[in-house]
Parts: structure tokens; C-alpha cells; sequence
């Protein structure tokens, strides 16, 4: 029974059931067609209210989800089907039998259809219960458009790809970018932006401004734009951590590029201008989302944002802002007479992109009045005419400094000269003006004012002035300064140069007068500014008159600097300034100054090159005076006694070349000179600049411990250059006995600079004179010694580290130096040392051990010459036990220069036998005189001098004969010399040979081309293949010298001169043979600076068509040139045309016998730049030029020291008269 009731269930399963549905469709038709009509509407009605919803989203910008999209596209298909199948519902009804029965098939079919297509609407219907359909969008970032404006000037490239790479470490999360107003950084951030996306660096770039007067709000709604995130919350905490979990959730998210890694967010804030709390906005910093941020203060990002890395993005260099300029003014440039006026216009916008920019566009189609009008009101800093970006921008810069002393500081700066401002010069006016509060000694003010330059440098309204010591302001910057004074504080400033035609007549309520070198009318007999706290008057006229009532009517005056006026006598009216406290007379050829020491309220007295030759006893009154600066005064030969130690106040003691004549206390006592001895009774002084020739009248316990900076030359044959500035400096040649005086070991231990000349007794110099290894040293120079055998000797000394902050070490003509580290010292010496120059030291086999790898690690510079047993530069100790693969790596050295050294062999005796065996060359020579080196270390494979492993950035090399000749032959790597930068090629004695311009491509990188010494004919030959050719182009330093037989550098037919386009420098000096410099159709557009010296058969030094291309030319000398008779010479052209040297500022004629005239042809010369004219030993020199125009030109020097010089209306009248 069981069997046969499976049977029956599964003959009921497999036929009835089939049956019934086939039946209940037949007979339910109408009901499913209805039920499908019934789905429809449902759909339809859902579709209707996510059409409302998508509308909605668009009137409010948003994307709508690609889901909600096809849902629609499904909806319309169905919505098709189902009509196409009502169209067949005309044949379903149709009967059958004369109409008596329905057509069961035919109904059958079309149920089934209905069936299936109300399934399929109910399912999308389903589907289109959306809970949102549209989301925001992600804000169209700034790197995902293109800059189309961005000029990618070469200057800004190493600092794109500094912060590139910066964005690129991991242990970097925050970056910064610093800049004046108006010099670029949103720009440049952008092109950042764009590069970070092109480059996958970043999957998400979302940038917001900050702005002086953050708005949190607005930060945290740019952000959220830029991520696609709507903010509901009400508070700024509330939206702060929406922010902050959509940012960290996006950076975990993983994207379809980085499976394995997560996604990485970059914020930018643009223009911060204080702290900004990170966590106040929502930004999460670190863990893939970094942060770069701008800001006009290096401050604000280094210590209020803790930013690890920050980059200076400085001003354009003068041709990027020329290029610019007229790219944006276009072909109205060309024009001859807008050219002289578009060039000025180009330098007063002084590098800033907006406002080069915003100039050249508005002066684009104006006529020459309207460039004339704008020279003129850049030039006095019409505000109402300027930028007004640029304006608001310095205005914004200004108000944000913090307190009035840091102000008072800023517009003291656009009073002076900008293009140079000594701190020192600072300091003098600062104390003068009594600017700062509540301080009272020198030493207090120099710290204030030292801090309040950085915070003014780190906002960049000052800039670092390329010197120690040395500030400079942007010409902008200058002008608003001086802007700003004038209008808030009544101040009377003029720039530099200006022509002053006649004296204002409203100038009573003036509080400062500062003219600069000004060219003024004269002096009015008494300068009625009964206001006045300060009188600044640099002008060399010796013409001008300095009336004796001058200063009768301004009592007030606090500060007085006349530099370079000339003054025979005082004028009398000075003893009524009674509240005179700065009184600085410089380079004013006086005689007679005893009336200053009526000045009883003086603090600072400057007296630097004034040509004194007695100090007056009078002051020894000054009893007030805190600086007394007697700089370069040779001939001051009289201090009587006992005036010194009556300055009982004073703190700066500047005696920098000048008196010698110090008298022994005690021995004389009818003694007529000062002795050092008096000195010990300035309680207060802690700077002292002093030059004691001889070391036996030093007193015992001379120097004080109080002494803060000094430099101080002991010895004859000290001079006072200075290549490096540091605050402390000694330079001794003195005996052991006063070596060891306690005053002296005293200051070694704080000595930066130091010179040691004819060391006795000294075996070891660290040990013997600092046993603490000179911690504060930064350069050591040590010469002429018969006893040093080391430099620092490890055997000798309690571990310590020896010369931690050493950066120069200079050894010349020590005999018996062995070793300049004996035995293994502490790791960390010598680990600052960036240039090593050994000469003479015939004791000398190598100059580090292996041990001493960490101290080489930053060496930029090896100079060793005339080292007789020189071997390597790094050498393994006996018995060491360095790794096999280790090998010493020279990473950061530049310049290596070897010179006269027999048995030299290689950089290391430890090369890594794999950088060995790569190719294994002759050995290279690089300066090493006529000595070939031979010598095969003990595998007998020869040693390699050069290995890119060990000195894989070398940038300068010099190569003789016998070095160019292996190069030629592939001896080397092809990419060995790929990062030189300067190549010497000399010592080519044979007479038939032939310049080597074969191994010209191989230096792809080469800037700076030096031939020397050699018998060429020609350089250049005639013809050039690719690769050479644009070795060429890349060239823009030329130099040759001691070249006898050289008749011409390049032939007619080559045109060099295209090839050499971007040629800076040219020089050429002992050339004999060199008929002329280039074919008399050359051009050179970029050629800046032109130096000829000693080319006996030269007769002119270019053709009036070269001249004329010289657009660029800044400098240009020609010296002891026997046969030249004229600079510019003539070749066809017509007498009368113009020629317009732009931006020439100095000219210098030196031994020029035959030299009758610059140019003997009526040309008409223009000089708008020229501000230097030197003429010495040209006998034959009537005139300069038939027509001359140097508007700025106000004296020619007869000296190179410019200690002479004549000005008599024009040049051609001036070198008339020097004639007679």
C-alpha cells in the first residue's frame, strides 16, 4: 500500500498539479491582467515620488546614486514589455467554434506573460523603496583641473619637488610653504595639488582657506564640500567630529589602487596666519591624511603648527620676472622706446608674480605717457595706483605684527638703503631712537633687536641679505615701508637716488628725515624740523656744503648718521643737540672732531673710515657711551692715555683695522698712547674687536670672561678678511707660554674661528689646547708647524667627542703631521665637516681612517696638494677589521681637488669589490699635476680613483691631457659623470693638439666649462652633432685662460653663438693670440657678466651688432689689453643708431694703452643702469663717446679701492678732464 500510494502521489505531482495551474490560468486571465494593471500603477506611483526625490537633488547639486539610475532605466523597460503585451490582449479574447467557446490556447499564452511581468513589477517595485537617492559630490578638487595659468619657472622647480618628496615621507605629516604677499604659494600648492593626483601620491586632495580671521565654520564646510559630506550638526564640536570620522574613515577605505594599503587624503589650508587647532576644525593628522599648509610666517609654521618641514618660496630672479613681464604685456615690449621704460617697470614690480602680472596686463595697449605715468607712481608707492591685492596683502602683514617696537623696527628698514641693511646699523639707530622699553644696556637691546629681525625675516618682510649680519628688504615691501611711515608718523624719506629739486616747505611737523644717497639741492642754512628725532644723510657729493648752523633748529634729534659727507670741521650747531644719543660719521674725512665730547648723552659713536689719525681727549667725556666704533682708521696712530678707561659704560669696543700703537702700562711714564691695560677698567665690555701685534705686552688676565663676541689677532701678519662671519674669531701666532695664560685658553673654549699660525710645542692641538675637543668650533685653520704630529690624538684624551661643530679644517705646511685623528675617536667627531683642504703636509699618508666614516658622511669639499706621501683619502688601520663589502661613501662631496701627489692611488684603500669589478679603468686623474698614477693595490687589479659608489654626487672635476684621452676611450661608465657640474680642462702642452670636444657628452649636466692652459687654435670645431650641441646649450659659465696660440673660439660658419644661447658668464684672460671674441654678427641675450684680461692682440671687444644683443649684460671689465683701442667697434653700421645697454651697472677700464674712446663711431649710447664707472691707466682716453646717456651716473673712480673719483656734469666731460 505504501508503494502504491508514492505512485499516486507522484502521478498527481507530475500531472494534475501542471494541469490545474494550466486550467486556473486559462480561467484566471481577467483577474491576472487586472492584478497587473493594478502592479503598474503601484511602480508608476513609486517612480513618481523618486523622480520628485531626484529633482530635489539636483536643485540642490547634488549626484544622483548610479543604483537610483538603473532602477529608473528598469522601471521604463518593464513599463515597455507590459504595453507591448497589452497590444496582444485583442488576440487572447478571441473565440473559438462560431464564437461559442474562448481560445484556451491562445488565453493560456498571454496569462502566462501577465504572470511573469506582474512578478517582475513587484519585485522593482520593491526595489525603489530608496532611503536617500542622491548623495553631495566631491567638490571638484584643485588637483583635479588643470593649472592653465601656472608658469613653471625653473627657480620654483626644486622647491615643487622638495615638498613632492616631503608629501612622500612617512614620517612626515604636516608641510608648510612660506612667502612674502603676492609672491605665489596658493599657486604653487596648487600645481602641488595637481601633481600629487597625476602622480598617485594621493587619492583625495581637499583644500580651504584659513585667512587671517579664521572662520571655523567656513573651514569645516570647504573641507566637508571637498569630501562630499553634509554637515547637520548645530555645534562647531558637533560638525568637528563629523569631520574628523569621514576623513579617518577615508583613509581606510580601500581604493581600487591601493588594495593593500589605505586610502590617502591630502588637506590643504591656505594662508594661515596663526596657530590653527587641528582637532577644533575635525582634521586627523597622520594615518594617511596629511596637511600642507601656506603662510607668510616661517614662524607660524614651524612653532605654532609644529610643522616638520617648511619651504621658503622667495621672489623671481630678475630674467623669470622679465620673461614674465612680457609674456603678460605682449609684443608693445619690443617697441625701442617703451623697452628703456618697460625694463624699469619690470624691476620696480622686484619678482612678485601678482604684481608683474597685475601691471604688465593693465599697461598691455597703453602709449609710452601711460608706462612713464605707472614708472613713476611705482617708484614712490602710490597706493592708490597700486595693486590693490598687493596693497591689502602688505597692509594685512603689517597690522599682524605684534607689539610697536617690531613696527617701529619694520619702518626704521624703510628709511635705509634696502638692498642692504646692517644689523649692526640697527642696533646704532634702535639705541639712538631709544625704540626699545624698559631695557637699558647695549646687550639687552642687541637681543631684542636680533629677535624682532627674525620674526620680521620669518614673516618675510625682511630678507636673509646674503651675508652674516646682513638683512635686505623686497623693493615692494621697501616702499610700503616707507609708505607707511610717512603716513602715520610723519617721516621725510626718499629712495635711493632719487633727485631731491628743492626742499619741501611743510616739513615742521617731520619726526625723521632719511635721504639715502639723494641727489638734494644743498643743505638749507638751519634745517627748521624743531620735531625731528632722526637725521639720515648718506651722499658722496663732495660738492655738498654742510652750513656750520645746520642742527640749530632741531634740538630734538636723537640720531644723526652722515655718512660719506664730507667734513673737514664740525659744524658748530652740533653741540646744541643735547639729546644727540647716535652719532654716526663714516667715511667723512675728518680731522678735528674734539666738539663730540659736548655730546655728553651719546650712547653710540661711529667713526668707521673717517681718515682720523689722533682720537681727541675730549671723549673721555662721553661718559654715557655704550659702542665706540674706530673700524678701518690705519692711520689712527694717536689714543691718548687714559681716555679709554674712562668709558666706563662702554660694551662695544670695535677697533677692526686701525690702531696698532698700544704702549706698555708702567714701563713709560711719560707714555702718549693708550695701553691695553686700560681696557681692564670697562666693567661692561663684551664685544672687542682688537689687533695686538706684539704678544709680549698682553696683560696678565687681559681678556674677560665677560667677552661675548670678539675677534682678536695676536702677531704680525694677521689681516682682518673675512671669508665667513661668526661672532667669535682669534687668530694667534704667539708663544706656548702665552698660549697656556689662563685669559687666553678662556677664550679658545668659545672661540667659532680660529688661526693658528707657528704652533711651538703643540704635538697634539685638541689635547694640548681644549682637552674638551672645542665643542663650540666651527672653523680651524693651522699653519706653518715643525711639532703638530696630530689633530686630535684618542690616545691622549678621556673619551669625548672632538670638533662636534667643526665645518672647514684648513692644514698647510705642518712637516710632521702624521695623522689628523690618532687612534678611534668617539664616533660623533668631526660628524659636521664639510670642507677639508690639506696642503703641504709631506708627513701625510692618508687624512681619515675607516673609523672615521661618520665624519665624512657631510664632506662637500677635499683639497689636498703637494702631500708627497699621500696614498687615499680613507684608509683601513692595520689590523682593522672592517666588513669585506664595507666601503666609505663620499654622498654629499662636490669638489674634489688633487694636486701634486706621487703616490696617490685611490679615494679608499677599502673599495667594495663589487663597484671594482663593474669596469675596471686606468686610473682617472684629477689635478694631480704631471704624476701618472701606476700604482696596483695587492689583488693586482688597478685601483680605481673614481668609484660612482663612493662618490656618487661629485659636481666639479678638472681633467689634463692624459685624463680627456681615457675619457674619450669609454675607460669610464657612461653615467659616471652625469652630476658634474663644472669641468676644468687644462695642462694640453702639446702643440698640435686639438680641444677634446669628444667628451663633451658626457657631461649631460655640465654648467661651468674651464679651459686653461692648453695650445689650442680653435675650440670649437666645425661641426657639432646632437648630443654636443646640446652639451652646449646647457653651458652658462665660459672660461679660458694662459691659451697662447688661440686665434678665435668658434669659426664664423658654426654660429657658437646660437648654441651658447643661455651663456651667463664669459671670460677670457691671457689669450695672446685672440684676434676677437666672436664673429662680428654674434648675439648674446643672456650674457651677463664680460671679463677680458691681458689679450695682447685683441683690438676691440665686440662689434657694434653684438652690442646691441647685450640686453642682459650687468658687469663687463677689460684689462692690460695692450692693442684695444675702442670697446665696440663698428662693422657697417650707420653712424648715429642707438645702442641701449639695459641693464649694464658697472663698467671698469684698467691698462688700456691704446684705448682712445669707448667707441669711436657717432653712435648714440644709453647706460639707464650704469651706476659704476672705473678708468685707471688709460692714457690716450680723451673721450668716452660721442653721445652718452647714464642718467644715474654721479662719479667716475680712479681706483678700484674708489678711494678717488671725478664727476664734472657728464661722462665725456669727466674723462676730458681726468686727460688733462
Amino acid at each position: 500500500m505504501e508503494i502504491l500510494s508514492s505512485i499516486t502521489s507522484t502521478v498527481v505531482e507530475l500531472l494534475i498539479v501542471p494541469i490545474r495551474r494550466s486550467v486556473t490560468r486559462v480561467f484566471n486571465y481577467s483577474r491576472n491582467v487586472q492584478s497587473l494593471k493594478t502592479h503598474l500603477e503601484e511602480l508608476s506611483d513609486t517612480k513618481i515620488r523618486v523622480l520628485h526625490s531626484v529633482e530635489e537633488a539636483r536643485n540642490r547639486i547634488e549626484d544622483i546614486e548610479d543604483d537610483v539610475g538603473k532602477w529608473l532605466a528598469s522601471v521604463n523597460v518593464i513599463t515597455d514589455k507590459a504595453s507591448r503585451v497589452f497590444e496582444d490582449e485583442d488576440k487572447a479574447k478571441k473565440r473559438c467554434f462560431m464564437g461559442l467557446f474562448p481560445n484556451v490556447t491562445r488565453r493560456y499564452k498571454f496569462s502566462t506573460k501577465i504572470e511573469s511581468i506582474a512578478e517582475e513589477v513587484v519585485k522593482i517595485n520593491h526595489r525603489g523603496r530608496f532611503d536617500r537617492v542622491s548623495y553631495l559630490p566631491a567638490r571638484r578638487g584643485i588637483g583635479d583641473r588643470s593649472l592653465k595659468d601656472y608658469e613653471a619657472f625653473e627657480s620654483r622647480r626644486p622647491v615643487l619637488d622638495e615638498i613632492l618628496e616631503a608629501l612622500k615621507d612617512d614620517d612626515v605629516d604636516l608641510v608648510g610653504v612660506y612667502g612674502m604677499a603676492g609672491v605665489g604659494k596658493t599657486t604653487l600648492v596648487k600645481k602641488v595639488a595637481e601633481q600629487v593626483k597625476v602622480g598617485r601620491i594621493f587619492d583625495l586632495v581637499v583644500p580651504a582657506v584659513v585667512s587671517q580671521t579664521p572662520n571655523l565654520r567656513k573651514i569645516q564646510g570647504e573641507i566637508a564640500d571637498g569630501l562630499g559630506l553634509k554637515l547637520d550638526a548645530e555645534t562647531d564640536s558637533g560638525r568637528a567630529d563629523l569631520l574628523y570620522k569621514r576623513l579617518e574613515s577615508e583613509t581606510m577605505l580601500k581604493s581600487e589602487k591601493r588594495l593593500e594599503s589605505e586610502r590617502k587624503v591630502l588637506v590643504i589650508l591656505d594662508d594661515i596666519w596663526e596657530r590653527l587647532e587641528l582637532e577644533d576644525v575635525g582634521i586627523p593628522s597622520g594615518r594617511g591624511c596629511k596637511i600642507l599648509m601656506t603662510s607668510r610666517d616661517r614662524n607660524v609654521l614651524s612653532r605654532g603648527m609644529g610643522t616638520k618641514k617648511v619651504f621658503w618660496l622667495q621672489v623671481l630672479p630678475e630674467n623669470e620676472a622679465w620673461n614674465l613681464f612680457k609674456k603678460m604685456a605682449g609684443d608693445v615690449v619690443k617697441y625701442p622706446d617703451l623697452q628703456l621704460v618697460a625694463v624699469e617697470i619690470a624691476k620696480r614690480c622686484a619678482g612678485l608674480p601678482i604684481l608683474i602680472v597685475t601691471v604688465a596686463r593693465a599697461l598691455k595697449d597703453g602709449d609710452l605717457s601711460e608706462w612713464k605715468d605707472a614708472l613713476v607712481r611705482l617708484k614712490r608707492f602710490d597706493k592708490d595706483e597700486m595693486d590693490s591685492r598687493v596693497c591689502s596683502a602688505l597692509e594685512l602683514s603689517y597690522d599682524s605684527l605684534k607689539g610697536e617696537e617690531i613696527k617701529s623696527v619694520f619702518l626704521l628698514c624703510g628709511q635705509l638703503e634696502p638692498h642692504r641693511i646692517a644689523i649692526l646699523d640697527l642696533l646704532k639707530y634702535t639705541v639712538g631712537l631709544g625704540l626699545f622699553k624698559r631695557i637699558s644696556t647695549l646687550e639687552e637691546a642687541r637681543n631684542r633687536l636680533h629677535r624682532l629681525v627674525n620674526d620680521l625675516k620669518a614673516s618675510c618682510l625682511l630678507l636673509e641679505g646674503g651675508a652674516d649680519g646682513i638683512v635686505k628688504m623686497h623693493d615692494v615691501v621697501h616702499g610700503f615701508a616707507a609708505f607707511v611711515a610717512s603716513r602715520d608718523h610723519h617721516v621725510f624719506t626718499l629712495a635711493s637716488g632719487t633727485v631731491l629739486k628743492e626742499w619741501p616747505a611743510m616739513l615742521e611737523q617731520c619726526s625723521a628725515i632719511s635721504l639715502p644717497r639723494c641727489k638734494i639741492p644743498g643743505l638749507p642754512e638751519v634745517l627748521n624740523f624743531p620735531k625731528a628725532e632722526s637725521f639720515i644723510l648718506y651722499n658722496e657729493d663732495p660738492s655738498l656744503k654742510i652750513p656750520d648752523s645746520l642742527f640749530k633748529g632741531t634740538k630734538t634729534l636723537q640720531l644723526v648718521d652722515m655718512t660719506a659727507v664730507q667734513l673737514p670741521t664740525l659744524p658748530s650747531s652740533l653741540q646744541f643737540l643735547e639729546k644727540l644719543q647716535t652719532l654716526c660719521l663714516d667715511s667723512c674725512g675728518l680731522k678735528d672732531i674734539a666738539m663730540i665730547g659736548e655730546l655728553k648723552m651719546l650712547k653710540v659713536l661711529s667713526l668707521i673710515d673717517s681718515n682720523i689719525v689722533r682720537l681727541p681727549r675730549e671723549i673721555g667725556q662721553l661718559t654715557r657711551l655704550q659702542l665706540l666704533d674706530l673700524s678701518n682708521n690705519p692711520r689712527l696712530e694717536m689714543i691718548p692715555p687714559n681716555v679709554l678707561s674712562c668709558l666706563t659704560q662702554l660694551e662695544d669696543l670695535y677697533m677692526e683695522n686701525s690702531f696698532l700703537q698700544w704702549r706698555i702700562e708702567g714701563l713709560d711714564s711719560q707714555r702718549n698712547n693708550a695701553s691695553l691695560a686700560e681696557l681692564k677698567y670697562l666693567p661692561n665690555l663684551s664685544t672687542l674687536y682688537l689687533h695686538i701685534t706684539d704678544p709680549m705686552i698682553l696683560p696678565r688676565d687681559f681678556f674677560s670672561k665677560k667677552l661675548e663676541r670678539f675677534k682678536i689677532l695676536i702677531g704680525e701678519g694677521w689681516d682682518w678678511s673675512r671669508k665667513r662671519e661668526t661672532s667669535t674669531t682669534m687668530k694667534l701666532k704667539i708663544s706656548a707660554s702665552i698660549q697656556s695664560e689662563e685669559g687666553i685658553q678662556l677664550l679658545l673654549k668659545r672661540t667659532e674661528d680660529l688661526h693658528l699660525d707657528g704652533l711651538k710645542g703643540v704635538k697634539s692641538v685638541s689635547y694640548e689646547l681644549d682637552g674638551q675637543g672645542f665643542p663650540r668650533l666651527k672653523h680651524l685653520h693651522i699653519q706653518n708647524s715643525l711639532e703638530i704630529r696630530y689633530i686630535v690624538d684618542s690616545t691622549m684624551l678621556s673619551p669625548s667627542i672632538a670638533f662636534p661643530l667643526l665645518e672647514s679644517l684648513s692644514l698647510d705646511n705642518l712637516n710632521k703631521l702624521e695623522k689628523i685623528g690618532n687612534s678611534q675617536p668617539v664616533a660623533e667627531s668631526f660628524s659636521n665637516l664639510r670642507i677639508l683642504k690639506v696642503e703641504s703636509c709631506p708627513m701625510l699618508k692618508n687624512l681619515f681612517s675607516l673609523h672615521m666614516e661618520r665624519g665624512l658622511l657631510q664632506l662637500e669639499e677635499i683639497s689636498i696638494i703637494d702631500c708627497k706621501i699621500m696614498e687615499v683619502i680613507v684608509a683601513e688601520e692595520s689590523g682593522g677589521q672592517a666588513d669585506e663589502d664595507e666601503a666609505i661613501k663620499l654622498t654629499q662631496l662636490r669638489t674634489l681637488t688633487l694636486e701634486y701627489l706621487p703616490e696617490f692611488t685611490s679615494v679608499s684603500s677599502k673599495s667594495n669589490a663589487a663597484s671594482i669589478s663593474q669596469t675596471r679603468p686606468e686610473p682617472l686623474i684629477t689635478d694631480v699635476g704631471s704624476n701618472e698614477i701606476a700604482s696596483d693595490n695587492e689583488l693586482g687589479t688597478p685601483m680605481t680613483l673614481f668609484n660612482k659608489k663612493i662618490i656618487p654626487n661629485l659636481e666639479e672635476l678638472s681633467l689634463n691631457s692624459k685624463d680627456a684621452a681615457k675619457v674619450c676611450q669609454g675607460q669610464f661608465p657612461a653615467d659616471l659623470f652625469h652630476k658634474i657640474r663644472v669641468l676644468e680642462l687644462q695642462c694640453f702642452h702639446d702643440a698640435s693638439a686639438e680641444f677634446p670636444f669628444g667628451i663633451m657628452h658626457r657631461f649631460q649636466n655640465m654648467e661651468k666649462l674651464l679651459v686653461t692652459h692648453g695650445y689650442f687654435k680653435e675650440l670649437f670645431p666645425c661641426r657639432l652633432v646632437d648630443e654636443e650641441e646640446h652639451t652646449l646649450a646647457r653651458i652658462l659659465y665660459l672660461k679660458l685662460f694662459n691659451l697662447p696660440d688661440l686665434e678665435k673660439i668658434w669659426n664664423q660658419d658654426l654660429q657658437v653663438d646660437q648654441l651658447l644661447q643661455n651663456l651667463g658668464t664669459l671670460e677670457v684672460r691671457s689669450c695672446d693670440s685672440l684676434i676677437n671674441l666672436a664673429p662680428s654678427a654674434s648675439s648674446f641675450g643672456n650674457l651677463t657678466a664680460l671679463h677680458v684680461w691681458d689679450c695682447e692682440a685683441l683690438k676691440y671687444l665686440v662689434t657694434s651688432s653684438t652690442a646691441r644683443s647685450l640686453v642682459q649684460l650687468s658687469a663687463m671689465s677689460i684689462k692690460e689689453c695692450k692693442m684695444v683701442t675702442e670697446i665696440v667697434a663698428s662693422k657697417g653700421d650707420e653712424a648715429g643708431n642707438e645702442i641701449i645697454f639695459w641693464k649694464l651697472e658697472s663698467l671698469k677700464l684698467d691698462c688700456l694703452a691704446s684705448l682712445t674712446s669707448f667707441c669711436s663711431i657717432n653712435f648714440t649710447f644709453k647706460f639707464p643702469s650704469l651706476t659704476e664707472v672705473i678708468v685707471t691707466n688709460c692714457p690716450k682716453m680723451k673721450t668716452f663717446s660721442p653721445g652718452i646717456s647714464t642718467p644715474k651716473l654721479q662719479k667716475v673712480w680712479l681706483s678700484e679701492e674708489k678711494d678717488k673719483g671725478h664727476w664734472e656734469r657728464d661722462l665725456n666731460i669727466t674723462i676730458q678732464q681726468l686727460s688733462v
